[in-house]
C-alpha cells in the first residue's frame, strides 16, 4: 500500500506556465486525507517552493520536502532538518574552473541566495529566469568561506552548447560527484552520492517506511534515482523516453493532470 507519494515539480505536478491544476490539487489533498504523506521532492531550493507547498496545505508541521535534488530533506513546518549534504569550498572552485574552461557558465545555490561566478561573455548564465525566488549575489568563487553552505553548482546556458561541451569535462572530476541534467539547457552538480533517492531513503527511515511503500512521480534525468528506488515508478506521457524505459506506470501528461490520474490510480481507488 502507498504510504508516501514523492512529487517532481517541473514537468511533473507543475504545467508549462507553473501552475498546479484543480484537479492535481483535489486528489492530492484526497491522499493526504487518506493518511498518505505527499513530499515535493525537487531540484529546486527550499526558498523556491513555499508557494506550492501552501497551495497544497502541506506548509506545516505534518509535511515534509526533499529539496536540492536530495541534498536537504525537512520539515515544511518547524523546518528542522532531516538530512543535508553540501558541497565543499573546494569542489565548488574546482567545478567552477573545469566549467570556465569550456566557456559554460556556473552558479552555486545556497540555502538563502545564489552565488552568481564571473560567466564566459558568449554564454551567460540563464539561471535567474527560471530560478527569480531567491537573490543573486555576484562573488568569485575563491572567495566563498565555509560559511557559505552550496547544495549544488548549476550550470543553465544554450541546450545546444551544453550538450557540446558536456562530454568535454574532467572525467576525474565528475567521478566525485552526482551530475545529472534537470532540464535539456540545466546540469547540476551536487556531492557524490546525493539524488532525490537518497533524500527520499532518509525520509522514509524518518517515517518508519520502506521503499515499496512509496510511488514516486518524474520526467527527468534528476528523477531517475527516485524512479528506481521506489516500489512504484510513474513517469509523465510528456517524459524522456530513456526515463519511460524505468516505469512501472506511464501516466497523462503535466498538462493533462497526470500526477492526479496516478494518485487516482494508486491511492484513491
Amino acid at each position: 500500500m502507498i504510504k508516501l507519494i514523492a512529487i517532481d515539480l517541473d514537468g511533473t505536478l507543475l504545467t508549462d506556465d507553473k501552475q498546479i491544476s484543480a484537479r492535481n490539487v483535489a486528489s492530492i489533498s484526497q491522499a493526504i486525507d487518506q493518511g498518505v504523506h505527499v513530499v515535493i521532492t525537487t531540484g529546486r531550493p527550499i526558498e523556491a517552493i513555499q508557494a506550492f507547498n501552501q497551495i497544497l496545505g502541506t506548509d506545516n508541521d505534518a509535511h515534509y520536502s526533499v529539496t536540492y535534488n536530495g541534498g536537504l530533506v525537512l520539515n515544511n513546518g518547524s523546518k528542522d532538518v532531516i538530512a543535508d549534504r553540501h558541497l565543499t569550498k573546494d569542489q565548488v572552485q574546482a567545478i567552477y574552473q573545469a566549467c570556465h574552461e569550456l566557456d559554460l557558465p556556473l552558479v552555486a545555490v545556497g540555502l538563502d541566495q545564489v552565488y552568481a561566478f564571473p560567466d564566459p561573455l558568449a554564454y551567460p548564465s540563464n539561471y535567474h529566469k527560471t530560478m527569480p525566488f531567491l537573490p543573486f549575489n555576484e562573488q568569485d568563487p575563491t572567495s566563498l568561506t565555509s560559511q557559505d553552505l552550496v547544495f549544488k553548482c548549476v550550470v543553465a546556458t544554450d541546450s545546444d552548447h551544453l550538450a557540446q561541451q558536456l562530454p568535454k569535462l574532467d572525467s576525474e572530476l565528475l567521478a566525485g560527484l552526482s551530475v545529472m541534467r534537470s532540464h535539456p539547457h540545466q546540469l547540476e552538480f551536487m556531492p557524490l552520492g546525493i539524488d532525490k533517492a537518497y533524500g527520499l531513503a532518509r525520509l522514509a527511515e524518518r517515517l518508519d517506511l520502506t521503499a515499496d511503500q512509496v510511488m514516486a512521480i518524474g520526467d527527468e534525468e534528476n528523477d531517475l534515482a527516485m524512479l528506481q528506488w521506489a516500489g512504484e515508478a510513474v513517469v509523465m506521457a510528456n517524459g524522456r523516453d530513456d526515463i519511460k524505459a524505468y516505469a512501472t506506470y506511464i501516466t497523462g501528461s503535466n498538462m493533462a493532470d497526470g500526477v492526479a490520474q496516478a494518485i487516482d490510480h494508486f491511492v484513491l481507488n
